[in-house]
């Protein structure tokens, strides 16, 4: 009974744990509601962009500097139904995972990390 108690208790902390930012790859970003202050869609010459605006990670949000990450899309129509599809997911209180090269958004992954 006790070995049953001990793993659920350690069970539950494994499920509980938070990721910690700072042992992420460095083009690798968790995003939620808080992070993220706007969603801009952006018309180009050859291309549609969705970009989002996100602040710092937590010690260094404070000096008030910004971020900003895109999608490269064709079309437009598909363009603004991402950006609607984001926002309504972000007001869910749920969380998403990115994964960058420079600037360009190349995979994004719904949900908890």
């Amino acid at each position: 009974m006790v070995r049953f108690l001990g793993l659920c208790f350690f069970l539950s902390s494994v499920v509980f744990a938070e990721i910690n930012p700072w042992n992420l790859r460095p083009d690798v970003r968790i995003l939620s509601r808080k992070e993220v202050s706007h969603i801009v869609f952006e018309k180009r010459e050859d291309h549609f962009r969705v970009t989002l605006v996100v602040s710092e990670r937590f010690p260094y949000n404070y000096k008030g500097i910004s971020s900003t990450f895109f999608f490269r899309l064709e079309d437009e129509k598909k363009a603004m139904d991402l950006a609607n599809q984001m926002d309504k997911y972000l007001d869910t209180g749920k969380t998403f995972t990115i994964t960058l090269n420079g600037s360009e958004i190349q995979s994004m992954l719904w949900g908890e990390p």
